[in-house]
């Protein structure tokens, strides 16, 4: 909450080796999850869940352009993490905010200018926020939704039906995002408005979903992600099927693991212990992706074959 804080690039050379480390984003606090843009830069939010001060920035993980503060977060808010949805000429930005009654946010530039994409988040456009409609009062895990500029209204839907909203991704014209209290992972889809939820409760994963992501082209739809707390915190996925399973924990660091990121090719898998200030590569032995149907992973709390 000092401002001392920042975003930082890792630079890799093509065998996976760092070459070079430099802050790229200075003067703000408590940046959390944040996400990718279609123009490849990063989106960095601050979590301040004290005062709900914070912002979202863009930032050039090269360092060409300095970071500056984007529209997307408002008047401020405790920001988690970012995703799109750029399909035909569609161009919409999804923000959460880990708070009790942080609302789910959709802005959509107008006009999308993808000849200045870069220019988009920094500029006109239509903020709105998720409202969930169960299918009935006896039936809640399921519904449809709709979207309003009315950000109260938002903010109440969020406390009765998704507290606390963490890691985001879309994939085709899906939706995902997490609860963090209640512990479970909301699939919308961005074309039939409709929406469902499941537990993320399942084996090891005794903690709260944190971050979460998609290994792009991923043929076995698998969804990543980290925990927030809990014994002996990692990483769990999620497959197609609906199963959950355990990529890796720690016996050692009982933390928050967060920062999850997958390398182009997808032989590398990238996570930090937050509080322990200690961020790890994981690969595997047999030089596969972490895709591959094949990976040799045991659902629950088994051991895995992944080493760090």
């Amino acid at each position: 909450g000092d401002d001392k804080g920042g975003a930082g690039s890792i630079y890799f050379d093509r065998h996976g080796n760092v070459v070079r480390y430099k802050m790229v984003l200075t003067g703000t606090s408590k940046n959390c999850g944040g996400g990718k843009t279609p123009w490849d830069t990063w989106i960095s939010c601050e979590e301040k869940d004290h005062d709900r001060k914070g912002q979202i920035y863009e930032v050039d993980p090269f360092g060409r352009i300095e970071g500056r503060r984007t529209v997307l977060g408002g008047k401020g808010g405790s920001f988690e993490s970012f995703a799109f949805d750029v399909r035909g000429n569609r161009t919409h930005f999804f923000v959460t905010e880990d708070y009790r009654d942080g609302a789910l946010r959709r802005f959509t530039p107008t006009p999308a200018n993808w000849s200045q994409p870069e220019q988009m988040l920094h500029g006109d456009g239509v903020m709105e926020y998720l409202v969930l409609k169960p299918e009935s009062k006896t039936v809640q895990n399921r519904g449809t939704y709709e979207w309003t500029e009315n950000i109260k209204i938002g903010m109440r839907n969020a406390e009765e039906y998704f507290k606390s909203s963490e890691g985001i991704d879309t994939h085709d014209n899906i939706l995902y995002f997490v609860s963090k209290k209640q512990h479970e992972l909301f699939t919308l889809d961005l074309d039939n408005f409709t929406w469902s939820k499941s537990s993320t409760e399942h084996g090891a994963f005794d903690g709260q979903p944190d971050a979460m992501q998609r290994l792009v082209d991923d043929p076995e739809e698998i969804v990543y992600f980290t925990e927030d707390g809990g014994e002996n915190a990692g990483v769990h996925g999620r497959d197609a099927q609906g199963r959950y399973f355990t990529i890796l924990e720690s016996p050692v660091y009982n933390d928050e693991t967060t920062g999850l990121a997958f390398s182009p090719d997808g032989k590398h898998m990238y996570l930090a212990y937050q509080k322990n200030g200690l961020l790890f590569d994981i690969w595997r032995n047999d030089g596969l992706t972490f895709s591959k149907k094949h990976l040799n992973i045991k659902y629950h709390s088994e051991e895995t074959l992944i080493n760090r």
